[in-house]
């Protein structure tokens, strides 16, 4: 039996990663730094996934996975030298920490098996940070030997994630998931997982991966800030929302335009690459999960100011993504402790300040004007509908 290291066992850990390999037939060890992560998952030694098709719904359980702190160091050591695979469906900040864990893995390998070769898929949407994860793996290593064997022996590879995981917290047990297209993962890579669907291995992953982000995530996460900020809670709601569609097609069609300037690909290659075939009684995403963490989303080269420097670049107009982005800074949710921190930035520093901050641009240049005038509309718009009888 094929053994896979899934390092982050949240919602899409277990129900995109760990269900399709279970449902390929192998084993699965997961590792997380939460303790009632793990906690959960050992309690039953099951967990739950509903996955939503084109054509039906159903629910697998999933057993027969091992699950352990990522502190404890045998097993650690135990299951990396018998893995297959590694994935890491992780956020940006925390690859860092996995690679300083995983490291004794890594070296026990050099020690007993130098000839053994590893593949690393990473599961996040910022693009362009694949060498600073590998760096973080390398400067985890014991010595110069280790990463010697480290670059000849082991490959740190990127992907895009397009389907939807949700449930109500990383350590639930019930997950449900959307499975009408594969996680593209960059290549070449060490081993074979053919056997496992809904993964495919092809080139030129970075530029799709930005492709991806802005077509896809940029209109998706405008869906979900200015929905919110009209009240709605999931993602469907907001959709029919008049309103919030005008600005999510002036979001799209300006990220169309700046794509079709900036990368070598055609309408239809794009338009293969976002379109999503509907699943069948698609479960409701919350404007929670979408909406979370604005400071990642909102920062230079993401999914909004990424558009703008192409743009800006071409001459394309972006008015709707500056109010976009004032939607984002305008997100006020108590669970979401980056949307919290930028709250109280703005009324501890105010609006021009903080939007300098995050997305990486003078207080006095355009852009910065252009989100704080939209965020200045929202606020006076909020103010006259409390100050409208019947509003």
């Amino acid at each position: 039996m094929k053994n896979v290291l899934i390092v982050g066992a949240g919602r899409l850990g277990k129900g995109f990663v760990g269900e399709t390999f279970f449902n390929a037939g192998w084993h699965i060890t997961f590792l997380d730094k939460d303790p009632r992560v793990i906690d959960e998952l050992n309690k039953t030694k099951t967990y739950d996934v509903t996955v939503h098709t084109t054509e039906e719904v159903f629910t697998h359980t999933i057993s027969n996975f091992d699950a352990y702190l990522i502190d404890d160091q045998q097993s650690v050591i135990d299951s990396f030298l018998k893995t297959d695979l590694v994935m890491l469906p992780l956020y940006p900040v925390d690859f860092e920490d996995a690679a300083k864990a995983l490291a004794i893995g890594f070296n026990r390998q050099y020690e007993l098996d130098p000839s053994a070769k590893k593949t690393l898929i990473c599961l996040t949407n910022r693009n362009h940070i694949i060498d600073r994860i590998t760096n973080y793996f390398r400067d985890s290593l014991a010595n110069d030997d280790v990463r010697a064997w480290f670059d000849q022996n082991v490959v740190v590879r990127d992907s895009i994630v397009r389907r939807s995981t949700d449930a109500v917290t990383a350590y639930a047990t019930h997950i449900e998931t959307t499975a009408v297209s594969s996680l593209i993962i960059e290549g070449p890579v060490y081993g074979d997982f053919s056997d496992v669907k809904w993964l495919d291995v092809r080139k030129n992953v970075e530029m799709l991966k930005d492709i991806k982000v802005f077509l896809i995530n940029g209109p998706h996460a405008t869906t979900a800030y200015y929905g919110h900020w009209r009240g709605h809670e999931n993602i469907p709601d907001a959709e029919e929302d008049p309103e919030v569609e005008k600005l999510v097609n002036g979001v799209h069609d300006a990220t169309v335009q700046a794509v079709l300037y900036e990368y070598p690909v055609t309408r239809d290659d794009i338009r293969e690459l976002e379109f999503l075939p509907a699943a069948k009684d698609e479960m409701v995403d919350s404007i929670f999960r979408v909406a979370y963490d604005p400071i990642r989303k909102t920062s230079p080269h993401d999914r909004f100011m990424g558009v703008i420097d192409l743009c800006l670049k071409y001459d394309i107009d972006y008015a709707p993504i500056t109010k976009a982005l004032a939607t984002a800074f305008a997100y006020v949710e108590s669970r979401d402790p980056n949307a919290v921190k930028i709250q109280k930035d703005i009324q501890k520093n105010g609006i021009r300040p903080t939007v300098s901050k995050y997305i990486g641009r003078p207080e006095d240049d355009v852009v910065v004007d252009r989100v704080v005038n939209n965020y200045k509309q929202l606020q006076q718009e909020a103010t006259a509908s409390v100050m409208t009888p019947g509003a």
